[in-house]
């Protein structure tokens, strides 16, 4: 694995690079890390849940601390509380399901306890992008069927590199992931394309009379998972490469600044792709941490650890990967970079989500159909 320091202007990136023109870019490049010891022995993980369909994600609602909220691939909403499952809502007549198609994410709204409302994200029949908002019952334990308002319509011109990752950002608005439309190395250049949506993360206030979405990130890949570190005011987000890196990039949130430029399609990682231009005035950055595809094959992005139950992961990033099954964490310096990358002993296979439960404690989704949680190691047997 490569990990970057990255100094304060190169703060974080995706699989690529950015702005031709006016943006800002620093010939330097953060020294790459020494080799990585050992895998760390920080926490196991054990399985709490089995028989799910390809679930895309795990995590809590605000209000509902005892449930996790699963969904799968196909178009289900699940509840689980312990041995007790809950079909909160079924969408599979209007999903399309995919290798990268089908109910890709979900978000609560932060005072969902009182609301009721959530959002979710899903390839259509057509295979194009939808996010609507709907409303839980009074019971807490289901979902109303039909959508109280569609928010977002996009056409995908492929099956491939949909995003997925809905949640809401510490300003409040509901920001989503879109990948570039698909095709290898981005051939109509979406991502560096001002004027699409794809390749970008977005944003939107849902509580405005006519919600707009804006451009938050550009030049982006397929930018499956990403989370925010309220505390600072960050996105990590966690980009699918091309064929040879994956990468985590570490973001400061300036909406008063053109949006960041991510790099793609003219760089994956670090590395220049020819006949690729950066497009833009947004600052470019890069990767705070890297692995090849010696190590495995698609990033699942995680979350900056606050929970109590693991002192060994606290305040720091945790992430892995969805081929290899490995997990990774890394602490973020001052200077907006990172060090010490510990790949970390646990496994969890086919690795889709990872979320946090009501304590904040780390739970995995495994595309196999299982759900895990990360506890405590086991001490060593004499």
């Amino acid at each position: 694995m490569e990990l970057l320091s990255a100094a304060p202007s190169l703060v974080v990136a995706l699989a690529l690079a950015v702005i031709a023109g006016c943006g800002t870019q620093s010939s330097a490049q953060p020294p790459a890390a020494s080799p990585e010891p050992a895998p760390a022995h920080h926490f196991d993980v054990e399985r709490i849940a089995t028989g799910l369909d390809r679930p895309t994600f795990v995590g809590a609602a605000p209000g509902d601390p005892e449930a996790l909220w699963v969904l799968e691939q196909a178009g289900r909403v699940v509840r689980i509380v312990g041995e007790e499952r809950t079909l909160a809502l079924d969408l599979g007549d209007r999903v399309r399901t995919g290798t990268e198609q089908g109910l890709l994410g979900l978000a609560f709204d932060p005072a969902f306890a009182t609301n009721r409302r959530l959002f979710l994200h899903w390839s259509d029949p057509a295979g194009d992008t939808r996010v609507a908002e709907f409303r839980a019952r009074a019971d807490g334990r289901s979902i109303e069927p039909d959508p109280v308002r569609e928010l977002l319509f996009v056409d995908q011109p492929e099956e491939n590199h949909n995003g997925g990752q809905l949640a809401f950002g510490p300003d409040g608005r509901l920001y989503l992931g879109l990948g570039d439309g698909g095709g290898a190395f981005d051939p109509e250049r979406r991502a560096q394309d001002p004027a699409s949506l794809l390749g970008k993360v977005v944003a939107v206030d849902v509580d405005a009379e006519v919600p707009r979405w804006e451009v938050v990130l550009t030049g982006l890949r397929n930018p499956w998972r990403f989370s925010f570190d309220p505390a600072l005011a960050e996105v990590w987000v966690a980009d699918v490469g091309q064929d040879r890196v994956e990468e985590v990039n570490r973001v400061r949130l300036e909406v008063d600044e053109a949006p960041k430029n991510l790099g793609w399609s003219a760089y994956e990682g670090r590395q220049r792709l020819v006949g690729h231009e950066v497009v833009g005035p947004g600052e470019l950055v890069f990767p705070v941490a890297t692995y090849s595809h010696d190590e495995g094959c698609s990033v699942t992005g995680g979350f900056v650890y606050g929970g109590a139950s693991l002192p060994d992961l606290v305040r720091r990033y945790v992430y892995g990967d969805f081929c290899a099954g490995t997990l990774w964490s890394l602490s973020g310096t001052p200077e907006g970079g990172a060090v010490d990358v510990r790949r970390e002993e646990a496994k969890v296979p086919q690795l889709s989500h990872i979320g946090e439960d009501g304590d904040g404690e780390v739970v995995f989704a495994s595309a196999a159909g299982s759900i895990y949680r990360a506890v405590p190691p086991a001490p060593p047997q004499s």
